[in-house]
């Protein structure tokens, strides 16, 4: 059984006194005001790919939710995940294609030659 040690009266006192100061401190303070409401449309990030030879365009909207911390994400108007900002860039990072290293062999290969 769990046993609470007794506090002295001057501990108590020193307790409650220290209770009062932080209660009438916070009184003191102006009270907080209520967090704004947030847009519908919270970012719009643009994404613009050179690699392909032509430039081709993404548009991603972020949307606000019920958490502050999480977006409902379209790309390209198209619905793509409901996620947090940090998830969103990886996974855009990871949708967009790689190109291989210039020492790659790829770049010198015959495009009708076949391997076998």
């Amino acid at each position: 059984m769990f046993r609470s040690r007794k506090r002295s009266p001057e501990m108590q006192r020193r307790l409650d006194a220290m209770r009062r100061g932080r209660e009438r401190a916070a009184m003191a303070r102006e009270p907080r005001g209520r967090m704004p409401d947030l847009p519908l449309l919270r970012r719009e990030l643009i994404v613009i790919d050179y690699d392909s030879g032509r430039p081709v365009t993404h548009t991603l909207h972020f949307f606000r939710t019920a958490r502050v911390d999480r977006y409902r994400v379209e790309a390209d108007g198209k619905p793509w995940k409901s996620c947090g900002w940090s998830t969103a860039l990886a996974g855009l990072r990871k949708a967009m294609q790689r190109l291989p290293s210039p020492r790659s062999d790829f770049w010198w290969r015959d495009p009708g030659h076949q391997e076998g």
